[in-house]
């Protein structure tokens, strides 16, 4: 049966994964404006950039995993066409939000470069494959700009929902009102 609010862990999930998500493509967009020279800062971020990479693919996958094993949430009541609309935006969030990182990963394990999880270097899971590596570049980068259309949609999906239409859906959030949790 369908719950009429989010529970307390998909909750921070929700904000936990925004806050990384907005933090890593601030800081992908930072890095790749670095020179590549001998200092090592841009291998140094890269890396910091990787490795957050891989916790976010991780709570990408919890997240994903969670929103399937826990009772759905109660649809708002809205337009058929809103509510398509609704459902795929979410689903297509889901599926940027596992590439993202999916191709992220796998064009550094194609790059030749070692692998660092927080400076522990991982092993090498393939051999240098320049094509693999300039395919899964343009995937992730294309993948993440389009993340952040999609968030800047949702965004204005919530302004809509709080401004105009005036309907329970920051309440589902646990924002305000008698019945968050």
């Amino acid at each position: 049966m369908p719950q009429p609010r989010y529970d307390r862990f998909s909750v921070v999930l929700h904000w936990l994964l925004a806050v990384l998500i907005v933090g890593q493509i601030a800081l992908g967009l930072w890095i790749t404006g670095l020179p590549k020279d001998d200092s090592g800062l841009r291998a140094a971020w890269f890396n910091v950039h990787k490795s957050w990479g891989m916790v976010l693919g991780l709570l990408i996958v919890l997240r994903l995993a969670w929103a399937l094993l826990r009772p759905r949430v109660a649809a708002l009541p809205q337009a058929r066409p809103l509510q398509l609309a609704a459902s795929g935006a979410h689903r297509l969030l889901y599926a940027l939000m596992l590439a993202v990182p999916l191709s992220g990963f796998f064009g550094s394990v194609f790059s030749g470069y070692p692998i660092r999880f927080f400076g522990l270097a991982l092993p090498r899971l393939a051999s240098r494959w320049d094509g693999a590596k300039e395919l899964l570049s343009s995937v992730h980068h294309w993948s993440a700009s389009a993340l952040v259309l999609l968030v800047a949609l949702h965004l204005l999906a919530v302004l809509y929902h709080q401004c105009i239409a005036r309907d329970a859906l920051l309440r589902r959030m646990g924002w305000g009102g008698p019945d968050a949790p």
